[in-house]
């Protein structure tokens, strides 16, 4: 019993501020207590000055000193503890003055400024992409994603970054990323992603920024911070990190971002093999998009494709649609929908041994696996998308 009582010592209390202690702080809650002490300090001036004697009431006595604030130099008594009394009503009744008219103007100016800020209008935002970091060609990334989502506009994407204003105000200022979103502050920080309204977005993309010259390590882990918090926050929201060290890639992959661009991997790949290829440099640029409205897509594959050949479906794709089927990404989607949704469909299941293969598989499933130019007899699963060649729709 002594050990028990023990560990229930030393059980943490809940820090949170109750009700009470949050009214106390609050400037309404000030305003009321100097008012009720007014009431109390003119009852008292009415009590014991010669007020009554004079025929005056106790809202006579509560006008005056009001009237007092304004200027008014009527006198209701000549007694000392009357003319104390009005003292201490006078000063009272400047502070509550004082305190309401503080409490009205700092509320005019939080709400101005977060208006200005946009901060009212992104937390209505929803289906929005959230953009962390900056880049000098951020821009044209901008412009890249609305090319490529056309039903999106600049306005259903926040851009949040600690950039300097001359930089953000001329990315807003451009004609074409009007409508544009921004938010300064740090996003590694909780309180910024909550104010970009991160738990109704769909996708977030984090980019990094160096704005304070670091080094490649201290950019990736602040990727890493926020990538983990974002996910924290919505776990039902795209997450893509580009991020520079391989280090911060492992990281990363343990943790189960779903996208995770290492930059350095492509760059080292296209070198590597230009030694042995002439023009694959210009062969990538065209698989990720030359400007000709034709490059490497992910089209999801409908629930009635699913069960069929390889071979049918690389058909269905050339002849019906004219685009060439590359291969196939493999339990497409955000990990724990797809898991969830899985083990939704095993629970239908009356076959015990079916439920437990179902939970295996769930343990061991790796999210978006491509699997490239499988063979002909290769059973298109659920969950899939496939991997095509052709125009952007």
């Amino acid at each position: 019993m002594g050990k028990n009582s023990e560990k229930e010592n030393k059980i943490p209390r809940k820090t949170g501020k109750s009700f009470i202690d949050r009214l106390k702080e609050s400037r309404l809650f000030t305003t009321f207590l100097i008012l009720t002490l007014v009431l109390i300090v003119c009852y008292a001036c009415y009590i014991f000055s010669d007020a009554r004697e004079n025929g005056l009431t106790f809202w006579d006595v509560f006008i005056y000193n009001m009237l007092a604030l304004a200027g008014n130099d009527y006198e209701f008594t000549n007694t000392p503890g009357g003319r104390l009394l009005g003292l201490i009503v006078l000063s009272l009744g400047v502070l509550a003055l004082s305190t309401i008219t503080g409490f009205i103007s700092s509320s005019l100016v939080a709400r101005n400024l977060s208006a200005q800020r946009g901060l009212k209008k992104m937390q209505n935002m929803k289906d929005h992409i959230i953009i962390c970091g900056w880049k000098n060609d951020v821009k044209s990334l901008i412009l890249g994603i609305l090319r490529k989502n056309k039903n999106l506009s600049a306005s259903d994407i926040i851009l949040i970054t600690g950039a300097d204003d001359v930089k953000i105000q001329a990315l807003k200022d451009d004609a074409d990323l009007k409508g544009l979103n921004t938010l300064k502050g740090d996003f590694t920080e909780e309180q910024t992603l909550k104010n970009a309204n991160i738990t109704a977005a769909s996708k977030v993309l984090i980019i990094g920024e160096n704005s304070e010259n670091l080094d490649d390590e201290l950019i990736d882990s602040r990727v890493f911070v926020t990538a983990i918090l974002a996910r924290n926050l919505n776990s039902k929201c795209h997450i893509c990190a580009q991020i520079r060290t391989e280090r911060y890639r492992n990281y990363l992959s343990a943790q189960n971002i779903a996208e995770i661009i290492y930059t350095e991997e492509y760059t080292r790949y296209i070198l590597t093999t230009s030694t042995n290829y002439s023009g694959m440099s210009k062969v990538m640029s065209s698989f990720l998009d030359n400007g000709d409205g034709t490059s490497v897509q992910i089209d999801p594959i409908p629930e009635s494709k699913v069960g069929m050949k390889y071979s049918e479906l690389f058909d269905y794709y050339k002849k019906e649609k004219h685009i060439l089927l590359l291969g196939i990404l493999e339990n497409m989607g955000v990990e724990k929908e797809i898991k969830h949704s899985i083990l939704s469909e095993a629970q239908k299941s009356t076959n015990y041994g079916e439920i437990i293969q179902k939970l295996k598989d769930v343990k061991s499933m790796e999210t978006n696996e491509p699997r490239l130019n499988p063979a002909d007899d290769y059973i298109i699963p659920s969950n899939s998308g496939a991997i095509i060649l052709g125009e952007e729709t």
